[in-house]
């Protein structure tokens, strides 16, 4: 499968995977007594956006050239979501941009990094 591919399933499983998480954030929190939908929000989104890093790791390692374009690709929807979140809602930045920031910040360094691996692999298999 392309990269391009991989990434574009990756952002739009993330589309729903936040509405997943804190729905899983708010049993937990339930269970314990712990009611802060704020809270249960940030965990969500930033649970994403590490599973979101997670994915750009494995893209970037199986395709190594793809590391200009899988974080961007991968990321579209959460940072159109978090940015419009706080520019047009007014949220606070701690609710929303900040996770999808880290999880921008999270995806390119996995990115990097699985191209790292995903060359050392390359040049392992030419070696041979």
């Amino acid at each position: 499968m392309p990269a391009w591919a991989s990434s574009v399933i990756v952002a739009v499983f993330s589309l729903f995977l936040p509405f997943l998480l804190a729905g899983i954030a708010g049993l937990i929190g339930m269970l314990f007594g712990i009611v802060s939908e704020v809270m249960g929000n940030f965990i969500a989104y930033l649970c994403t956006g590490i599973v979101v890093a997670i994915m750009c790791y494995f893209i970037c390692r199986a395709h190594p050239k793809s590391v200009w374009y899988t974080p961007v690709i991968c990321n579209a929807i959460t940072l159109w979501a978090g940015l419009g979140n706080y520019f047009i809602e007014g949220s606070p930045f701690f609710n929303e941009a900040l996770p999808f920031g880290t999880g921008w910040i999270l995806s390119i360094i996995a990115s990097l990094w699985g191209m790292r691996i995903g060359i050392r692999g390359i040049t392992k298999d030419n070696a041979h």
